[in-house]
């Protein structure tokens, strides 16, 4: 319903006080005759000049506020119907989707965390890391690692109209995996390096060999995670041999490696190419390498706590 200011009230009681009818004032303002006489009514036995307040109304949600949060503080991933079960009212399932967006608590899908971080041991140990890294130039700092590559990837989401599947054709029968392998310090990416399939202990020494020790400076300090293919002597011996040190990162603790998040946007990079032979899928690795600015490569060293000064 159309509510008028006041200005327009008193506009139409200066025309009543003037002697114009009901029907000249509704015509000369543009409205219905029975809102002039409702206005007239109001001033006559009220002395009212002003609108109705509309008085705000308040979610059925509302009272139930404090608990939808506690519930979903206490289970993140609880359902529309475990909360609805949990609390023990009678809204709609609609309604409390609703409540969760007003309250901001919005469905995201789950970051993983390691749950034997919360062993004593581990907690020891990533704790003496962040001790031992602390105060020292993150320039020196060269994370290793390796992840992989298909050749069946793709972007998981894309549009299309409401109520209509999104179809996309990838290989499901018949596709190749590549390893990629790379280090990463603050300039960048370097060293990166395809190789076909998974790799082993052989495969990982000949990379630290011929192509890793190429880009290591003295004092350089190579990060690497706890795999047995990482651990061989002269993986050690072939870093030591140029004046690098060699740290392996705590057990369970990806976090403190900067290069995943290298990783993650590299890999998207590579589902948004959609190569489908893996001569495409080895350009596309060497053609992306590039985009991993050293702006980016600062960023994620800092934060996973590798600070200057």
């Amino acid at each position: 319903m159309l509510i008028y200011s006041k200005e327009r009230r008193l506009e139409v009681l200066q025309a009543d006080a003037a002697g114009l009818t009901t029907r000249e004032i509704a015509l000369q303002f543009q409205c219905s005759e029975s809102w002039v006489r409702r206005v007239k009514q109001e001033y006559r036995e009220q002395g009212k000049t002003s609108p109705a307040t509309r008085r705000k109304r308040v979610p059925e949600w509302h009272s139930l506020a404090d608990r939808i949060q506690a519930a979903v503080s206490n289970k993140p991933d609880i359902t529309l119907q475990e909360l609805k079960d949990e609390l023990g009212t009678t809204l709609c399932r609609q309604t409390l989707c609703r409540a969760l967006k007003r309250l901001k608590l919005t469905l995201k899908k789950k970051s993983l965390i390691a749950s034997e971080q919360d062993r004593p041991d581990v907690q020891q140990r990533r704790a003496e890391w962040k001790v031992r890294q602390q105060g020292l130039d993150p320039e020196r700092f060269v994370f290793l690692d390796e992840t992989w590559a298909k050749t069946n990837m793709t972007r998981p989401r894309g549009r299309s109209l409401k109520g209509t599947r999104l179809m996309a054709r990838t290989p499901h029968g018949h596709w190749k995996t590549t390893t990629f392998l790379a280090g990463l310090r603050t300039s960048g990416l370097v060293a990166p390096l395809v190789v076909d399939g998974a790799i082993n202990g052989d495969v990982f020494v000949a990379y630290v060999q011929q192509h890793l020790v190429s880009v290591l400076r003295k004092g350089d300090i190579v990060v690497m995670d706890n795999l047995s293919s990482h651990k061989r002597s002269e993986v050690r011996e072939a870093i030591e041999a140029v004046g690098a040190e060699l740290w392996y990162l705590p057990p369970y603790s990806p976090d403190l490696n900067p290069i995943e998040q290298a990783f993650s946007k590299f890999k998207w990079l590579i589902k948004s190419a959609e190569e489908r032979t893996v001569s495409g899928l080895w350009a596309a690795c060497g053609r992306l390498v590039d985009q991993i600015t050293s702006t980016e490569s600062r960023n994620y060293i800092t934060h996973c706590g590798y600070r200057y000064g």
